[in-house]
């Protein structure tokens, strides 16, 4: 696709396809109230001196209590935090009040049973078309050992769950099935006798052999709602089962 037509859309579901974690940006705005978002867009920079970055589009409700602050804190969110995620992606007038926070040492928001935080002074506002890069240097971190929380296409993941259904099905056969989900109505296959959309495969990474296989039968990959991982043991014989939400859910 060229420059000179490219369709916003288009373009924002290519960025999406680079799984990132998920970090929630705090701040203080001038009259101590705190301030967040939810960002995805976040990366180390330098290590010496220590620099990270965040994008926050110019568009953004709190942009001006952000670009404006002191200093800042990036809270990366452990796999168990989807929850704040979302309530931070969205407008809300106290979306502080139900998450347990503690000061960090500049006065920074910073989340209980995150998978990491780091306090920053700010170090520069970069403009960037319709966002600004915020660079930040750390005052201040911790990480807690937590995994993080993933996201990629429109949807969160958690990669310690993929790990366990890719381990699990190490030397065995593994069938991987869909449950399509669109408007709270579900889609199975079939005329008469329904069943889910199902595949078997060797070995390989599940979640991609189903994809590749929705995606045969005329299926966007985009309208699955979660995988049901069936791992049958060729040793004993035992199965066992792994739920892994998809996208949708």
């Amino acid at each position: 696709m060229k420059a000179d037509v490219f369709d916003p859309r288009a373009l924002r579901e290519a960025f999406g396809a680079f799984p990132t974690a998920v970090t929630v940006i705090t701040a203080s705005d001038p009259a101590g109230r705190p301030v967040g978002f939810t960002a995805n867009s976040f990366t180390s920079v330098s290590l010496d001196p220590p620099l990270l970055l965040v994008c926050l589009a110019k568009t953004a409700r709190d942009y001006p209590a952000m670009t404006a602050a002191e200093h800042f804190a990036i809270n990366i969110l452990s796999e168990a935090q989807k929850d704040v995620s979302i309530k931070f992606a969205r407008p809300a007038e106290d979306r502080f009040a139900a998450v347990d926070r503690a000061r960090g040492p500049n006065g920074c928001p910073i989340f209980a049973q995150v998978a990491a935080w780091f306090e920053c002074s700010m170090h520069d506002v970069i403009e960037a078309g319709d966002h600004v890069m915020m660079v930040g240097r750390v005052t201040a971190f911790e990480s807690s050992g937590l995994n993080g929380l993933g996201y990629a296409r429109g949807g969160y993941f958690t990669p310690r769950v993929a790990a366990k259904a890719n381990s699990s099905a190490a030397g065995g056969e593994i069938g991987a099935a869909a449950v399509l989900e669109r408007h709270g109505a579900l889609f199975p296959l079939g005329d008469d006798n329904l069943s889910l959309p199902s595949y078997s495969a060797g070995g390989g990474d599940p979640a991609k052999t189903l994809a590749s296989h929705l995606e045969q039968l005329g299926l966007s990959v985009h309208d699955w709602f979660s995988l049901l991982y069936k791992v049958k043991r060729t040793g004993d014989g035992s199965t066992s089962r792994l739920l892994k939400k998809g996208p949708g859910a």
